[in-house]
């Protein structure tokens, strides 16, 4: 017995070590993959060469692009930590108190549970670029709102039209510059650089997490739009810092939500918000670009109803053992299982060589 026994340890400190081989080498494979998409990437330098030349173009300093309050250094990091809490703490603490009280979507209530994409450390170099790109902005909008005169900043000044219209074009006009961007990012062209990485994730669950999980230039790109719609809000109707602050609060709290698995549903005046429009985008790609004016995707073919993917005869032969288990032929249609498996990250199919 002791020869097989002695032979028995051996193989599986020989598989072990294979196995934390394989692991460090998944390690490197993303630390790799970060740095080629992050950085040695078509779409960043270009990002940053239209940065460069709008900064010498208006006289701009990256100094004052990152700060435009002049804020010492550490009260521009306390500044950071507290836009973090507000959006992790309250803005998506809120999502995740409401959650329980809400419906499920019915995709998440088949048979099976749905894929998950698990997080890595590629998803973790986005999730931190972005945040700090999320904090810049919001330094460079505040300063907006407090000194620019085309926003209502007194209390008094607060009226129909600055205030709720406006409230309601900057949802509009917003959702109209993001979903052809958005359809924008799905060409063949440019999806494997920029959007590519948000689409890893077929049935998004983990809110804020999920929705912030995507390539900086993208981040950046959408964000411009929403300085773009507050600006043409503010020449048209009129703009009062409370519009400002109710959209932000109402458009981080919809990504967030439309990030999860829970059926919401809004609508009024021609606001058509569900997070059944976003997974059925995130599940069939080409359909479903705008976020909360399903108009635009009317008016650019593209809408699409939600369907649940889930078949009654598939629901009815469900057992304990197969509840446990995801399914994974609903991985997304590119991604090979093996490595999702083996290392928690999706990677495309290996194609087959030619002859």
């Amino acid at each position: 017995i002791r020869p097989y026994a002695t032979a028995a340890v051996i193989a599986a400190a020989l598989s072990t070590a294979e196995a934390r081989s394989g692991a460090a080498a998944g390690v490197a494979n993303i630390d790799e993959e970060a740095l080629e998409t992050l950085v040695l990437n078509p779409a960043s330098a270009l990002t940053a060469a239209v940065a460069y030349g709008l900064m010498l173009r208006s006289g701009a300093t990256f100094g004052s692009l990152l700060n435009p309050w002049g804020l010492s250094l550490p009260l521009w990091v306390a500044g950071y930590l507290a836009v973090r809490m507000a959006l992790l703490g309250f803005v998506d603490g809120f999502v995740w108190a409401l959650a329980p009280r809400l419906p499920a979507l019915p995709s998440r209530v088949g048979p099976k549970p749905v894929f998950q994409h698990k997080i890595n450390a590629t998803d973790v170099a986005y999730l931190v670029v972005n945040s700090t790109v999320e904090y810049v902005f919001a330094l460079q909008i505040s300063h907006l709102l407090w000194f620019a005169p085309l926003v209502v900043r007194a209390p008094t000044s607060l009226s129909l039209l600055n205030g709720p219209l406006a409230f309601w074009m900057l949802l509009v006009v917003d959702d109209m510059l993001y979903a052809p961007l958005h359809r924008a990012m799905h060409l063949q062209a440019v999806y494997r650089w920029v959007h590519k990485h948000h689409h890893r994730n077929t049935f998004p669950a983990r809110g804020y997490i999920d929705a912030a999980n995507e390539h900086p230039v993208e981040q950046i790109a959408a964000l411009c739009l929403h300085w773009v719609a507050v600006h043409v809000v503010a020449h048209t109707a009129g703009l009062h810092v409370a519009a400002v602050l109710a959209h932000f609060g109402v458009k981080a709290l919809g990504a967030c939500f439309n990030h999860t698995g829970y059926d919401v549903q809004l609508r009024f005046c021609g606001i058509e918000y569900s997070v059944r429009a976003h997974e059925t985008h995130h599940r069939k790609p080409n359909t479903n670009f705008a976020q909360y004016v399903m108009f635009w995707d009317k008016l650019m073919g593209t809408y699409k109803e939600y369907e649940s993917g889930v078949k009654a005869s598939a629901a009815a032969a469900a057992t304990p053992a197969n509840l446990s288990k995801p399914d994974a032929t609903r991985l997304p249609a590119w991604a090979d299982p093996a490595v999702e498996a083996r290392e928690g990250r999706v990677t495309e199919r290996p194609q087959p060589r030619a002859g």
